[in-house]
């Protein structure tokens, strides 16, 4: 079965090859005839173009230029490859005062700005304490009364006892936060304590 079937193989490569060179052959005498009869038809024209470049080239003078290629090529190696440039730059007097004059309006541009900022800060600040101290005069006259008058009695002792008594508060305050922290703390963790416990 495979004998027959290289021996038919075999068969059919060797049609093909004699139909290759049948081919080739008759490419080769149509391409010596098709190059024959394009020379035959553009013979004239040939001769004409081949003319023409031979009138071109009688109407330039080859030396001259050959000499102008050969100037060209000597101002072009007498030229330097590479040039070196030095360059320096100094600041002059008035050009020292202007850099110092703009570093100091920067400064106290930067400066007044941060007061300016500090200043707005504590001006709120303070009014928010007078806002505070005349809703105390108008809601409770009597207190605010009584503080005016241990204001003038002894000022300073009684600002003292308001800077102890507003430590006091502010201690108060934070040990009430920080307990409450606590507390939140501590109920997190009994609740994770149940959840581990009932194997959530």
């Amino acid at each position: 079965m495979q004998q027959e079937e290289l021996e038919e193989k075999v068969t059919i490569m060797e049609e093909l090859i004699q139909g290759f060179e049948e081919r080739m052959n008759v490419i080769e005498t149509g391409m010596a005839e098709f190059l024959k009869t394009f020379l035959e038809q553009y013979r004239d024209m040939l001769n004409t173009i081949a003319a023409r470049i031979e009138t071109a080239n009688k109407r330039y003078d080859h030396d001259k230029i050959q000499q102008n290629i050969d100037d060209v090529t000597k101002l072009v190696s007498t030229m330097p490859k590479v040039i070196g440039v030095k360059t320096s730059h100094h600041f002059g007097k008035w050009s020292k005062s202007l850099i110092i004059g703009l570093l100091v309006c920067f400064v106290i541009t930067a400066t007044s700005v941060g007061t300016a900022l500090y200043l707005n800060q504590r001006d709120d600040k303070l009014n928010n304490e007078a806002y505070n101290f005349w809703l105390v005069r108008a809601l409770y006259p009597k207190t605010a009364e009584a503080i005016i008058t241990k204001l003038k009695e002894d000022p300073d002792g009684f600002t003292a006892k308001a800077e102890k008594e507003m430590a006091k508060q502010n201690a108060i305050i934070a040990a009430k936060a920080q307990a409450d922290q606590a507390d939140k703390e501590q109920k997190v963790a009994k609740d994770n304590l149940e959840k581990l416990k009932s194997g959530k």
